[in-house]
């Protein structure tokens, strides 16, 4: 699916096009091979880039070619906020084209103003301003929903001596969700170094761009801090779990141990032989009575041995 925006300083307002314009903005979503191949030739773009820009799995990067500077990055999955794809943003010469799997939310967002009709915050004829917009979105999304993982991590932390293992698995998605956001935030903030480096913005974009990557760098370390409550509270986890095994390893070796004194005792005396005091009426009583003694001299033992 191909769509044409377009918003100017003289007309604010974001509209809708019915085809392709000078200053428009091209957003593609989940494009066929056909799209692909239309975008290709029309705008003389590169079909592997193009096929990047679809790629879960596709590592962020900037290549700035003479047909474009092509930009990708990770976004948050609007349909499972754990989880990341991926995005590519081309700086045309007189266009500005966004191109993913599935639709990021900042740009629904962007599109619902459409809807609304209210102000766009974008002006899709200023490339650079409106590149800059969309990577302060995309920060922000990853920021929102880090702190969210964040907070959710810490209120595990707090009650780790009830976890289930519903939470445990939970805790486990949160980390690899961390784990997601970390790596993009790393290969981010290269690319914005790169950007910085490559295009020409005016001093208020620059410093709006280092913004973004001094933001980047601050939740990157909250990701960090984060992992390692997550590290803490598995192993602290796995130390209760241990703990509770031995006691429950410790406590049926002791009754085993109980059972078997008179089992051994009731087997000797159980044998078709002549045994002391057999022709003895009270010998049933002297027996327990040992029995009785020597489990109570055992769990002495034990207590004194502070092994129960």
């Amino acid at each position: 699916m191909i769509k044409y925006y377009k918003s100017s300083i003289k007309d604010s307002e974001l509209k809708e096009l019915t085809k392709f314009e000078k200053g428009c903005w091209i957003n593609v979503i989940d494009p066929n091979e056909d799209v692909l191949k239309q975008l290709e030739k029309d705008l003389d773009l590169d079909e592997q880039n193009l096929l990047s820009g679809i790629d879960k799995y596709e590592i962020p990067r900037a290549e700035f070619e003479d047909e474009g500077t092509y930009i990708i990055l990770k976004t948050i999955n609007p349909n499972d906020k754990k989880e990341t794809n991926t995005i590519l943003i081309v700086i045309g010469p007189n266009y500005i084209l966004t191109l993913s799997k599935y639709q990021p939310r900042f740009i629904t967002n962007i599109i619902n103003i459409i809807n609304k009709k209210n102000k766009s915050k974008i002006i899709t004829t200023q490339k650079l301003k409106t590149l800059l917009y969309f990577l302060s979105e995309i920060n922000n999304e990853f920021e929102t929903t880090t702190l969210n993982l964040v907070k959710n991590v810490d209120k595990t932390k707090d009650s780790v001596m009830e976890l289930r293992d519903k939470d445990i698995t939970g805790l486990l998605k949160q980390e690899d969700a961390l784990n997601n956001f970390v790596s993009a935030y790393t290969y981010s903030n290269r690319v914005y170094e790169r950007i910085l480096k490559n295009v020409k913005f005016f001093e208020e974009d620059k410093e709006m761009l280092d913004d973004l990557i001094i933001e980047g760098k601050e939740i990157h370390l909250l990701c960090m801090d984060s992992l390692r409550t997550i590290s803490n509270i598995r192993n602290h986890f796995e130390i209760l779990m241990s703990n509770k095994l031995n006691r429950v390893i410790t406590l049926l070796t002791v009754f085993t141990i109980m059972i078997s004194i008179p089992a051994a005792i009731s087997g000797i005396y159980g044998m078709n032989i002549g045994l002391p005091m057999q022709n003895n009426p009270l010998a049933f009583y002297y027996i327990l009575v040992g029995v009785m003694i020597l489990i109570s001299l055992f769990l002495f033992y034990l207590k004194k041995k502070k092994v129960i």
